[in-house]
């Protein structure tokens, strides 16, 4: 019986031992969130210290695996086995001594890096190439900020994101948009409860804790020094810049994913945002746009439109004219969001709705609407925003905009109509 249970627990070791491997085979370091695959400085100095300490504890591991399996077969009991014990070791100062000595060797090879990593990471680089008057020729940057970095201020809410440029007055949510190969400051403010912002393939966790602001810098993509000793590059200095604007636009111009890496409540796994990283002359258009604002459907000045909604409201019937009226009133948007252009959508309290349909996802990234193109899904996006309108607290439980102390839209007298949200979402369309 004894010998029947021993096979019987090597079996399911083995099997175990199978199915793992099995699992494992299945791993993919190349995915949209991957560490294993960086695309900037910050996440690349971090990939290499976590390679440093792999190889240290792989060493560790097999090292102290090759005396456990010696010891154990080597000197293993045997039937009728008069063997006396083997000399024990405690007790010897040279053993004991070079063990200590070995392990604090481990720790100084891993500490050396981790420590300039730190310093790396925390304090940001000066770099003359990422000075806003270097790279940025779009309109709104005041002459004192010419010499600084782009500045991002990431706030954090349950649950989402909004992120200020307060050098170039605009703010949007959700989707973070960087120029690429530049340095770029972010400031981390929480708005409610202790956030953590992670853009794993550009850089690592920081976390955003209420009445404190932290900071951390990022870039995507080497800078143009930093490519060329890379790449041992040589050439004229035009050539070099062409073939620098080209390792940009194929490698590092692309849509990245992120995400709160801190527990934060009902709806933490859905707090989720997006980083699209674009050239400078992309970055300044569409600043240009955000700036600029939305018109009225019909080209209205907004004081015309507001005058004709109450004069002569059925002039404005058509759909997305009435989804507009049901923006501003019955359901009770502008409360919360703000669209820049229209004087009475300032609401500060809910995400910046201003180029909305063009936005790859919504609600915090969590319904998405990116075709494989890289292009917005029309039908997806109406889906999504139908959706998000009408099941608000199912897409994301606890979410505010249902309950809001008596003024979420799942607390009006009348919840809104499916041809109420239909009109509402058609209206969010044109906001691109």
């Amino acid at each position: 019986m004894k010998n029947a249970s021993s096979g019987l627990r090597k079996l399911i070791a083995l099997a175990i031992s199978l199915i793992t491997l099995t699992l494992l085979g299945g791993c993919d370091v190349n995915t949209r969130m991957s560490t294993f695959d960086t695309k900037g400085p910050v996440a690349e100095t971090q990939y290499e210290l976590f390679m440093i300490t792999v190889w240290v504890s792989t060493f560790i591991f097999v090292l102290v695996g090759a005396f456990y399996l010696v010891a154990m077969f080597k000197f293993r009991e045997k039937k009728n086995d008069t063997r006396p014990l083997p000399t024990q070791g405690h007790g010897n100062p040279l053993v004991e001594i070079g063990l200590i000595g070995a392990s604090i060797l481990l720790l100084v090879i891993i500490a050396v890096p981790t420590l300039r990593a730190i310093w790396y990471t925390h304090d940001i680089p000066f770099s003359e190439e990422s000075q806003l008057g270097e790279w940025y020729q779009g309109d709104g940057l005041a002459a004192a900020e010419e010499d600084n970095v782009l500045t991002i201020r990431v706030n954090g809410y349950q649950w989402w994101w909004a992120f200020d440029y307060p050098q170039l007055g605009i703010s949007t949510a959700n989707e973070m948009v960087i120029p690429a190969g530049k340095v770029i400051r972010l400031e981390l403010r929480s708005k409610d409860v202790i956030h953590s912002f992670w853009l794993p393939r550009i850089a690592g966790k920081v976390d955003l804790i209420p009445g404190r602001t932290n900071q951390m810098w990022i870039q995507a993509g080497d800078s143009f020094e930093a490519w060329q000793e890379k790449n041992n590059a040589t050439g004229t200095d035009e050539e070099l810049r062409a073939a620098y604007a080209q390792y940009l636009q194929d490698e590092i111009h692309n849509y990245y994913y992120g995400q709160c890496a801190e527990y934060c409540g009902d709806s933490h796994a859905r707090m989720l945002f997006r980083s699209t990283v674009v050239g400078d002359d992309e970055f300044a258009d569409w600043v240009s746009d955000i700036k600029q604002g939305h018109t009225t459907p019909n080209g209205m000045s907004w004081d015309d439109w507001y005058s004709t909604l109450n004069d002569s409201p059925e002039t404005l019937s058509d759909d997305i004219n009435q989804g507009l009226n049901l923006f501003m009133t019955r359901g009770k948007c502008a409360t919360c969001h703000a669209v820049n252009g229209n004087p009475r959508a300032l609401g500060v309290a809910g995400p910046n709705l201003t180029k909305v349909a063009s936005r790859l996802s919504m609600a915090a990234g969590w319904l998405n609407h990116r075709a494989e193109d890289g292009s917005v899904d029309e039908a997806q996006q109406y889906e999504n925003f139908f959706k998000w309108i009408k099941e608000t607290d199912v897409v994301k439980p606890g979410n505010r905009m249902w309950k809001a102390n008596g003024g979420g839209i799942g607390e009006l007298d009348e919840l809104l109509t499916d041809d109420e949200i239909r009109k509402i979402s058609l209206y969010l369309q044109t906001l691109k």
